[in-house]
């Protein structure tokens, strides 16, 4: 609601200042109709709008000069510009704009109609992009982080419950599902996040979540990997107590890297100690589990313990990441901070 107003009375104030009172409407009238949730969708909607008002000035120019206004001439217009559009590719929302811009255009032809639209609802669009750039819903990056967070503990919950049974068993795949969904909603909104003036403040915290999502997103990967693989077991091996014993394990690592890189609390237990832990149960049930059960059983198994590790290899990968760009931050502000103190003490010398 705020960026629609501001946006449209903006432009409709530049608008005035610049031309008069000529067209006015054209301005707000774009503004208002390329305004989206995020900078992205505007700018590629705000990007269709101008594309088809271009092709549909271009087309009503070319009919116009030889046809007055009437069904034939409106015909042959829409019929070529609409089909040059769809020849292109063109995006649908830019099609229909090429048709009523092509009508429009043609109606008020000899009014230099096309040069006041193309001009006017470009200031229109850049006006409504930037109001995008500047207001932004309050505490978008907690947020991002928040779906993010939520995401890696239904990780967790899902890996933990492909082993159990009962409910925990029905919830698994339920969960593993929205754990996508939020991580992929989680890397879309950092992504929007960029085009954001408001980002600038928390750049550095910013980059530490995309890093932490794409970890994420490749632990998700394997997860639902080992629920595939998982339904090839027999029974009595899927829902056995050591094969839950290896997946609550392996899966308390995923929910204390979340917990540990997404948010502010402190954690009660080491990832490095509970990472070594997952790693040692998963090599000891491996070990045994070798001269206990047949052949395709155990190739079963290997395909699921593969997973397993790699998840765990994944989890330390992030970690050291993390741990590694810890210094060379505080390396980078020292010397920044350095440089101020002695930029200063020049001025006083």
């Amino acid at each position: 609601m705020i960026r629609i107003t501001l946006a449209a009375s903006l432009s409709w104030v530049a608008v005035h200042s610049l031309y008069g009172d000529r067209y006015l409407y054209f301005a707000p009238l774009a503004a208002i109709l390329i305004t989206q949730s995020s900078v992205k969708a505007s700018l590629e909607k705000g990007a269709y709008r101008l594309i088809g008002i271009v092709l549909g000035g271009i087309v009503s120019l070319i009919v116009g000069r030889f046809f007055d206004v009437g069904a034939l001439s409106i015909l042959l217009m829409l019929l070529l510009g609409i089909g040059v559009a769809t020849a292109c590719r063109i995006n649908i929302q830019a099609v229909s704009q090429v048709g009523v811009t092509s009508v429009l255009a043609l109606t008020f032809y000899h009014d230099g109609y096309i040069v006041w639209r193309v001009a006017e609802t470009l200031i229109g669009v850049l006006i409504a992009l930037i109001i995008n750039m500047i207001i932004v819903p309050p505490k978008g990056f907690v947020k991002v982080r928040g779906l993010a967070l939520e995401g890696s503990l239904l990780l967790s919950d899902a890996l933990c419950g492909l082993a159990a049974s009962g409910r925990g068993a029905m919830q698994a795949p339920a969960s593993l599902k929205r754990s996508g969904e939020l991580l992929a909603k989680s890397d879309r909104l950092q992504k929007e996040l960029h085009y954001t003036l408001s980002h600038v403040q928390c750049r550095k915290e910013l980059a530490v979540l995309s890093q932490a999502t794409s970890h994420l997103n490749k632990l998700h990967t394997y997860v639902k990997g080992i629920a595939e693989e998982i339904t090839l077991l027999p029974a009595h091996y899927a829902a056995a107590d050591w094969m839950t014993e290896v997946m609550a394990a392996t899966a308390d690592c995923i929910a204390l890297y979340g917990t540990g890189t997404l948010s502010d609390a402190e954690c009660r237990r080491s990832l490095p100690e509970s990472l070594r832990r997952a790693r040692d149960l998963q090599l000891a049930w491996f070990s045994e589990l070798q001269g206990q059960c047949s052949l395709a059983a155990f190739r079963d198994l290997g395909a699921v313990f593969s997973h397993l590790n790699r998840i765990l290899e994944e989890i330390e990968r992030a970690d050291y990441a993390a741990i590694s760009a810890a210094p060379q931050q505080a390396k980078a502000e020292a010397a920044r901070a350095v440089r101020f103190i002695q930029k200063g003490l020049s001025h006083k010398l």
